[in-house]
Formats: C-alpha cells, structure tokens, sequence
C-alpha cells in the first residue's frame, strides 16, 4: 500500500479521509469527488508527489487544509460543485506545478489576490468575490495563454446579486479591477457576473479576442451601456441579464465594421432590462446575418428590434405588445414562444400568416387574448400547440384542422374557453392531447374519437365535464389515458373497450364514478391501472383477473375500495392477487399494515 499511485474514493461513503494517509508518499492521483467529507486532514499535504486532488462535487467541503502549498508537485486541483467551499489557503501562489484550478476565491482578510499573478492555469477560471479586491494588479491572467473560459464574479451568490458592492467607491474600484481583469487572446468563453461599475473597460471594446466564441453579461446593475461586441468575428453566444441602467442599445454594439459585425452570432438574449427603450439598427443592412435564437425577456419598455433574415427561434416574455410590430416581417421562424403579454395581441395575425414554417408556438400567460386569429390554420407544417393561462380566451378558430402536421396540442388554465371547435378531427397527425385546468369545458368535441393517430389523451382539472365523447372506435392508437378531477363525469364510454391498444389508464378525483365497468377486462394490453380519490367507487371487475398483462395497480383516497383490496382478506383481493405491483392505501397507510402484517 505505501507504494500506491492512484487512490479513487469518488462517490463512496466514506465520510472522513484518515490521517495515515500521509504514509502514502507516492501517490500521484486521490479522488474524493462527489463524497460527504467537510474537511481533509492536514496530514494530506505531506504527499510531496500528488500531482491531481479531485475534489469535485463535495458539497459539504467547507474548507481546503491551511498548508496546501506544500504540495510542490501539485497540478490539477479540481473542486467544481463545492457550493459551500468559500476560501482558498494562503499562499497558493506557491503551487507552480498548478495548471488546473477552476475556482479562485478573493480573500476579505488577507490581500490574496496578487498570488493569482504567480499562476499559470489553463482551461477553466472562475474568480468570485471580486468586491474583496483592495487593489488593481495588471495583466494578472494576461499570461495565462491556455486559459479558454474566465468567469469573473463580484458579490456572494454564483449571480453577483450582492447590494454591498453597489456604492459609488465599489464602482470605481470595481471599474479599475476589471479594467486589469485583461483575458488571454486565445480565450473562448467570458462570463462577468455582478459587475458593479457604471463604465466597461476600454479592452472590451478594443481587444482582439479572435477565438471568443461566448459572452454572458449578468447583474451589470449598473452599466450604462452594452460593449462592442461586434468585434469579436466568431462570437456565436451572446447572454445579457440584468442591465438596470441600460436605456438604449446604440451603435457601439456593432463595433467598428458594422458590415462584419455578428456575422457567427447564433443565439443572442436580452432579459431583464426595465429601463431599455430602443434598439439601434443599421439602416439597409443586416446585423445579425446568422442568428438563429433570440430571447428577449423582461424588457416591458423596448418597443422595437432590428431585422433578423435567418431566425428560427424567437422568444418574447413579459414584453410590451408593441415590439411585435418589429416581428412581423420575420418569416424563417420554426418556433415562437409568446408568454407574459397583457394586450390583446392584436399584430399576432400578421406575425402567423408571414411564419407559414412555423413547427412550435406556444402561448401563454396572456390574460387578455380573446381569440386565436383564423391565420393559425396558415401553419401547415405545425407540430406543437401550446396554450396556456389566457384566462379571457372563448374559442379556438375553425381553421385549426388544417394542421394536419400537429402532433401536440396543450390546453390549459383556459377558464373562458368552454368548448373544442368539433374541426379537431382534421388534426390526423396528433398524437398527444392535454386539456388541463379549463373550468368552463363541458362537452368534448364529437370530432375527438376521430383522432386516429391520438396516443395520449389527458383531461386534468376539469370540473364542469359531464362525458366523454361515446364512440371510441377510431382511436386504434391510443396508449395512454388518464382522467384526473372531474367531479361531474359519472361514467366511462362503453367504446373504450375497443381501444384494446391502452396500457395505461389513470382514473383520479372523479367522484361521480362508482363502479370500473366489467368490459375493462377488453383492454388486453392494459399493463398500469391507477384509481385515486374516488370515495364512491366500492369495488373492481371480476374480468380483472384476466389481464395478463397488467403490471401495476394503485388505489389511493378510495377508503371502500381499499378496504375491499386488502391483501388475503378483501373480497376483490383474488381479482388482483396475479398483478406484480400492487399499491393500496397511502405510503403511511401502506407502512402501518407491513409493520401489523410482520407483529402478526
């Protein structure tokens, strides 16, 4: 064992590492990730030929021994996902071996911040605490050459959301600390996070950073304008959160050859800027002449956004109605997300009839959109429809059966809405159907049981349903079912028995069903069967038994139901005694008869 070379302790039990792990000399390799330790022994900085400590994932590590340094030979120390670990040991400047070494905390007590200077590390670097800085140190990661992604962080959480760092002398701090956070030329991805300063350092407008391929701007509070990253040729990610300060996005963004500018961008958000009111663009030309996503969230004041000729994804949340006027000429979109919107959404149609492409689009939380405009049915190549918490929305338009591409279609939260247009069984494509929360839906369309292709059918939380549609023969595809609160629906459809392709059925909340019909036993290939708040339901059909293929059964809240299935005892226990899972009563419930059954 003295002779060991590698110790893997990764992912075991093992709580503490003994202190006799100092007779170990030549070990090379220790791995403790992903274990319950808090502390190590200071004894481990006597392995004078460690060249890797994985510490990875420990998150109950609060801190690293006091005299690390000691370990000359030291080269990766690797302690991502250590959420409570807060601090570095003095003088880790002292590891010259050190290439890896992903998180490097700024001290408050002691000025630790220079011995970054004497490291040369290479791939990942996060600095957090910046706020700590008492002094700016030039070119401190300038040398690092084999660096590819920098995070820079001021303030206490992962997000930089520390108020403390806030001040005017913070700011200028701030500004000059980041003015001497200088990257590498050959980094890829730049994070800065919290930045408390009103002005971003001349570097970010003027290096060339030629392989930056990603930049995420968070919690700048205070910044007054965005950089120019237009400069940055092969820049293809692009995360601005939380600019309070920002009013307008200008010319600068573009940098100096705006015909060149983003000409890799893919995905660009804007989330969180209230005070944003105008967006810049290049007149005749087109500035993002390759982007393919685009956020834009939390910015209630923009009212306008350039041209995008190639998007393909577009999200707007929590947006004023205005800046869709600037979408409406956009006509390469495959998906479009519209949620938190207060208007009516009136320019929705022409956005629709310019998108004929369009395979996603999701609506949601717009509690006064009265109706879904007729150009819907324009959307030949549509896969999924998502409509979610209009409150004020009475009906779905005819020409939704011209969607004979739609494989998905959501409704939820819909409280106006009482009933499905009976065209839904022009839908000869849909697989999966969800009718949630639609308090005023009494009726299901006739057109339902025509849904050939239907393989998941969900009614959820609707409470003025009376039946279900009686003809079931056509949905020869169906897999699953599941019927859950609707208190008014008194009895299943004898149809469904035809369904023979069912293997999941799940009944939950529907009071008015007393009794499963005995033709279930038809459904051969029923392999999960799930009854739950059912009070009047008091027992199962004797054809039960007959269902080979049924694996699964679970009978919750139905107190006579379960009193009935008690196991040996019930009178219907024989009908179910064959079936492999059986859950009945409650977890506690279920706990108090095993612990009964083993006194007995």
């Amino acid at each position: 064992m003295k002779k060991l070379r590698v110790l893997d302790l990764g992912y075991s039990g093992i709580k503490r590492l003994q202190s006799s792990v100092s007779c170990l000399k030549y070990l090379r390799y220790l791995d403790r990730s992903n274990t319950f330790i808090t502390t190590l022994p200071e004894t481990i900085c006597s392995l004078c030929n460690l060249q890797v400590l994985n510490l990875s994932g420990c998150s109950d590590l609060t801190s690293l021994p006091r005299s690390l340094a000691r370990l000359c030979m030291l080269r990766h120390l690797i302690i991502n996902d250590c959420e409570r670990l807060t601090c570095l040991p003095d003088y880790i400047g002292a590891l010259f071996q050190l290439r890896t070494l992903p998180i490097f905390f700024v001290s408050k007590e002691s000025d630790n911040f220079k011995q970054l200077k004497r490291l040369r590390l290479r791939g990942e670097l996060t600095i957090r605490n910046l706020e700590n800085v008492k002094q700016e140190l030039k070119g401190i990661i300038l040398e690092m050459k084999n660096l590819h992604s920098l995070e820079l962080s001021w303030g206490d959480d992962h997000d930089g959301q520390n108020s403390s760092v806030r001040n005017d002398s913070n700011c200028r701090l701030g500004e000059k600390v980041l003015n001497c956070l200088q990257p590498p030329q050959n980094i890829k991805n730049l994070s800065i996070k919290g930045y408390p300063g009103i002005h971003l350092p001349r570097w970010m407008n003027t290096l060339a950073l030629p392989f930056l391929t990603k930049v995420l701007l968070i919690n700048s509070k205070r910044c007054e304008h965005v950089p120019a990253l237009g400069n940055f040729p092969v820049l293809e990610t692009i995360h601005m959160h939380g600019m309070d300060a920002v009013k307008n996005i200008g010319s600068e963004l573009y940098g100096e050859d705006r015909k060149k500018s983003f000409a890799s961008l893919k995905e660009l958000s804007l989330i969180d800027f209230p005070n944003l009111e105008f967006w810049w663009s290049i007149s005749g030309g087109e500035e993002f002449p390759s982007l393919v996503k685009l956020t834009i969230n939390k910015c209630p004041k923009l009212m306008n956004m350039p041209m995008f000729s190639s998007l393909r994804h577009l999200e707007f949340h929590n947006c004023h109605e205005t800046i869709l006027g600037s979408a409406v000429n956009i006509t390469s979109l495959s998906v479009l997300i519209i949620n938190v919107f207060t208007g009516q959404l009136i320019l929705l149609d022409n956005l629709l009839q310019n998108n004929v492409h369009l395979m996603s689009l999701a609506i949601s939380s717009c509690p006064n959109l009265c109706c879904i405009p007729p150009s819907l049915g324009n959307l030949v190549s549509l896969k999924s429809l998502t409509i979610r918490w209009c409150e004020e929305l009475l009906s779905l338009p005819l020409q939704l059966q011209n969607l004979t591409c739609l494989q998905s279609l959501e409704i939820s939260e819909c409280h106006s809405l009482s009933a499905l247009p009976q065209s839904i069984d022009g839908l000869i494509s849909l697989k999966y159907l969800s009718i949630e929360n639609c308090s005023n839906i009494r009726l299901l369309p006739i057109g339902l049981q025509h849904l050939s292709s239907l393989e998941h059918l969900t009614i959820m939380y609707c409470p003025s349903l009376v039946s279900l549609p009686t003809d079931w023969h056509d949905l020869s595809m169906l897999r699953s079912l599941c019927i859950l609160c609707c208190p008014e629906l008194s009895s299943l459809p004898e149809s469904i028995k035809h369904v023979t392709t069912l293997q999941n059925l799940e009944i939950h909340g529907c009071p008015g069903l007393n009794v499963l019909p005995e033709w279930l036993a038809n459904l051969s290939l029923l392999r999960s069967l799930a009854i739950s708040d059912c009070p009047n339901m008091t027992s199962l059909p004797d054809g039960l038994q007959c269902l080979s293929n049924l694996q699964r059964l679970s009978i919750q809240e139905c107190p006579r139901l379960e009193e009935h299935c008690q196991k040996n005892i019930g009178k219907d226990w024989p009908k179910i005694a064959h079936i492999a899972h059986i859950y009945i009563g409650s977890p506690e419930v279920r706990k108090e008869n095993v612990a009964s059954s083993s006194l007995r």
